[in-house]
């Protein structure tokens, strides 16, 4: 099979390619862990003049690895994105980025510059918000609106930007593409990711590592190891509930880490140590969702908010009686609403951190107050230290 498909493949081509990308097993890096194969396909099978766009508005916090990867390997992501483009017939090709990455924006245009051919690719700098990076919300910003999540179905697959069939790809995903559809069995025996590595570790960064690799070891190996112990690790940043230090041999799997009641994500790896304080973790998500709650629907708003509200008194000492049931009431009410995941998320995160550290939150009610003053931190908040030391290689 030849290296590259014909421009504007044919049917019965691009469906070998679909294929090839299928038997990878490449899945997307944006944080759903979805087969690419089967996202391609949905596209392909709607005709038409469909678009491809590259997700590059990375807001997680503590998620650095999309930036730099189109700071220092722009050429992957543009060769993964021209190859889509003309495996589904797309003649348009987006890449969004964030208003404030220009250090991304520059990379891509002197990457530009220097290829020829293929599909004409735009990238386009939309809005600083948290919400931006999802996939419809990117669209409607692209469509000079809001950036909104819209209501599904119908899916970006069958109606995207401008009502056409549209392809929404992480930048990492797209970067793979070529490696995966050149060799598929050889992509998916030493299948890797790309790993934002932060909090409590020796040497932040963004490490390429092995899928099944053990958390500890990444902690230990790439991030030279905690600096004070392993209290909790977040695999997925605020994405999902942390773990626990005696789950931290759990393999970096999307599959395994959800079985574990955690989550993948974006593998924003956030480590925390054993000094501070659980419930101030959970404040401090519980602060980030309501922050960056687009404020489109009411659920998730009020949801965010009245999470956030009783959160802060279980931090402080203020807590009352019945606080943590109407939590969890509050937390279950939110699962099931809105427009976009900003919702369920947050009711999964937050209250996965007060269960699965049921005996700090205890201490906090027994002591009216945190048992550890001096340990409350705020990772997931503007400028945090923890997210200034690994965010500064990529402002």
């Amino acid at each position: 099979m030849n290296a590259t498909p014909t421009p504007a493949a044919p049917g019965h081509e691009a469906r070998r390619w679909i294929q090839r990308l299928a038997e990878s097993g490449l899945r997307g890096r944006g944080g759903g862990w979805y087969s690419a194969g089967r996202k391609w396909q949905a596209v392909h099978v709607e005709g038409g003049t469909p678009v491809v766009v590259a997700n590059g508005a990375e807001g997680e916090p503590g998620s650095v690895k999309d930036r730099w990867l189109l700071i220092h390997r722009p050429d992957a992501v543009l060769e993964g994105l021209q190859l889509a483009a003309r495996v589904l017939g797309a003649g348009e090709a987006y890449i969004y980025l964030k208003g404030s990455f220009a250090r991304p924006a520059a990379a891509l245009a002197a990457a530009l510059r220097e290829r020829h051919g293929g599909a004409a690719v735009e990238v386009v700098r939309g809005e600083d918000t948290y919400i931006a990076g999802e996939e419809t919300a990117l669209l409607e910003s692209l469509e000079g609106r809001r950036a909104w999540p819209r209501p599904k179905p119908p899916w970006p697959a069958a109606v995207g930007l401008r009502g056409r069939p549209t392809l929404v790809q992480n930048v990492e995903t797209l970067a793979r593409v070529p490696a995966a559809v050149a060799d598929p069995e050889a992509f998916r025996a030493a299948e890797t990711t790309l790993v934002s590595l932060w909090g409590d570790v020796r040497r932040p960064g963004v490490y390429e590592v092995r899928l099944g690799t053990p958390l500890r070891r990444i902690v230990e190996e790439h991030g030279g190891g905690p600096t004070d112990g392993i209290g909790m690790i977040f695999p997925a940043g605020p994405s999902a509930p942390p773990l626990a230090e005696e789950q931290a041999d759990a393999p970096l799997d999307p599959e395994a880490l959800r079985a574990l009641g955690s989550g993948l994500g974006t593998a924003a790896l956030l480590v925390i140590g054993r000094a501070t304080c659980p419930v101030a973790m959970a404040a401090s998500l519980a602060a980030f969702f309501e922050r960056e709650a687009c404020g489109q629907c009411p659920p998730c708003v009020l949801g965010t908010a009245n999470v956030a509200r009783l959160v802060r008194p279980l931090e402080a000492g203020g807590a009352r009686p019945g606080d943590l049931a109407r939590i969890g009431e509050i937390a279950g009410f939110m699962s099931g609403h809105g427009h976009c995941a900003h919702s369920r998320t947050a009711a999964a995160a937050v209250l996965g951190v007060l269960r699965r550290f049921a005996p700090a939150v205890q201490e906090h009610l027994s002591a009216g107050g945190c048992p550890r003053p001096g340990h409350g931190r705020d990772p997931f908040g503007p400028g945090s230290p923890e997210r200034a030391a690994i965010e500064s290689g990529v402002a």
